[in-house]
C-alpha cells in the first residue's frame, strides 16, 4: 500500500497513489427483509442480507458528533457519506468488505475504514452497451455506455446503443456495403431488389424474395417440366415452403425434405442451418447454445454467452462473463481464486 495519500472532498474520498479510490463505509445489520431494518425510521433497505441505505451515495450513521457522545445507542439514519462518521479500525480485518469484490477491498487508514475503489473495473463484457462501475459502497452499478456496441454479423443492420440497450435497426435498401449482394430494407441480404439487378436478360426475374430465377419461377403456374415440384418453387426457382412437394433438400426453404417427399419445417437436430438458427442445429432461442467458433447474433446465441462480431467465442479469463468452469465471474477454476466474500453472482446475471 502507497505510504501517502491526497485527501479531498472534505476527508470522505481519499486517492492512494495506485489511482484507487478510499471510501468511508458502514456496514449494517443482517437482515432477511426490509421489515427488519425499520425503514421508516433509519431509510434503510435490505439488501444483499444486510440493512443499508438504497442511494449509492449514502451510508447509516449517528448525526455527527453523536457517536462519541451516545456510542452505539445514538439514533441512526441514511445520511450523505460527508455527513457520517467514519468506521473506526485499528486494521482491515475490522472493516467491512464491499459489497461486491470486483470493488477492491477494505482497508483501514490512520484508524478509519475505507474502500479501496479501482478507477474501472476490468474485465467488461463485450458488446453490452454499458460500463461498469464501483459506487461508494462498493457495489457494481451498470452506466450505459453507447460507445460499447454489439456487432450482430449482419451487414444489412446498422448497430446501435441506446439508453445501456443493444438495437440494430435495418439498413436501407440497396447494394451492401461488404458484400456483392443488396439490402432489402428489412435486414436481409439479397441477390436482387429489381429485375435489372438480375442483368439485362429477359428470360431472369427478380423473385419476390430476392433471387435472380428464370422467368417461370413467377408466373403463378405449375411448371413440372422445368424442375418445379409446386408452383414458382423447387428446382431451379425458389426453395418451397413447409408443406409444398419436393425432390430434394434443396426444393425446400429449410432445406428439409422427408421421405414422404414434402418439405418440412426445421428442427434442432435436422443437421443443417435454418430457421432461425445462427449455425447448424445451435443458436435459436429454441435450440441449444453454439460452441466456440460456431455462428452467432448474441451473446445468448453462445454457451460461452461471449458473442464477438458474428462468432461464439471461447470462456476466458478476462471476458466479463461467469462462464466455463468458473465459480464467479472471471474467477474460480482455471482462473485466479475467487474472493471468499464474493456475493454478488446473482446481482451480475440478473441486473447486470
Amino acid at each position: 500500500m502507497c505510504a501517502t495519500f491526497a485527501v479531498f472532498l472534505a476527508g470522505v474520498l481519499w486517492a492512494a497513489c495506485s489511482g484507487d479510490a478510499y471510501v468511508d463505509v458502514e456496514q449494517g445489520p443482517r437482515c432477511d427483509s426490509t421489515a427488519e431494518c425499520d425503514s421508516e425510521r433509519t431509510g434503510t433497505q435490505c439488501i444483499d442480507g444486510r440493512c443499508r441505505c438504497p442511494e449509492p451515495e449514502e451510508v447509516s450513521c449517528c448525526e455527527p458528533g453523536a457517536r462519541e457522545e451516545e456510542g452505539d445507542l445514538c439514533e441512526r439514519a441514511c445520511r450523505s457519506i460527508s455527513e457520517c462518521d467514519a468506521t473506526r479500525c485499528e486494521t482491515a480485518r475490522d472493516c467491512p468488505k464491499p459489497i461486491d469484490a470486483r470493488c477492491g477491498e477494505a482497508v483501514c487508514v490512520a484508524g478509519v475504514c475505507r474502500l479501496a475503489l479501482p478507477e474501472q473495473l476490468q474485465n467488461q463484457r463485450t458488446g453490452d452497451c454499458v460500463t461498469l462501475r464501483c459506487d461508494a459502497t462498493g457495489r457494481v452499478v451498470a452506466e450505459p455506455d453507447d460507445s460499447d456496441v454489439f456487432n450482430d454479423g449482419n451487414e444489412c443492420t446498422v448497430d446501435a446503443c441506446a439508453q445501456g440497450i443493444g438495437v440494430h435497426h435495418p439498413r436501407e435498401a440497396g447494394r451492401a456495403e461488404e458484400s456483392s449482394g443488396r439490402c432489402d430494407g428489412r435486414g436481409n441480404l439479397v441477390e436482387c431488389l429489381t429485375d435489372e439487378h438480375c442483368g439485362n436478360l429477359s428470360s431472369v426475374a427478380c423473385s419476390q424474395p430476392g433471387r435472380c430465377v428464370p422467368q417461370w419461377c413467377v408466373d403463378g403456374d405449375f411448371d413440372a417440366p422445368f424442375g418445379e415440384t409446386a408452383t414458382d418453387c423447387g428446382g431451379s426457382c425458389d426453395p418451397c415452403p413447409a408443406g409444398q412437394a419436393c425432390l430434394t433438400l434443396e426444393d425446400c426453404y429449410d432445406q428439409v425434405c422427408t421421405a414422404e417427399k414434402k418439405c418440412a419445417l426445421s428442427t434442432c437436430h435436422d443437421g443443417v442451418q435454418n430457421g432461425v438458427e445462427t449455425d447448424v442445429d445451435c443458436g435459436a432461442p429454441s435450440c441449444p447454445a453454439c460452441d466456440p467458433g460456431k455462428g452467432c447474433n448474441s451473446h445468448e446465441s453462445c454457451k460461452s454467452g461471449v458473442c464477438v462480431d458474428g462468432v461464439c467465442r471461447a470462456a476466458t479469463c478476462g471476458d466479463g462473463v461467469m462462464n466455463g468452469e468458473e465459480a464467479g465471474v472471471d474467477c474460480g477454476g482455471r482462473c485466479a481464486a475467487c474472493p471468499l466474500y464474493i456475493d454478488s453472482v446473482d446481482i451480475w446475471h440478473e441486473g447486470l
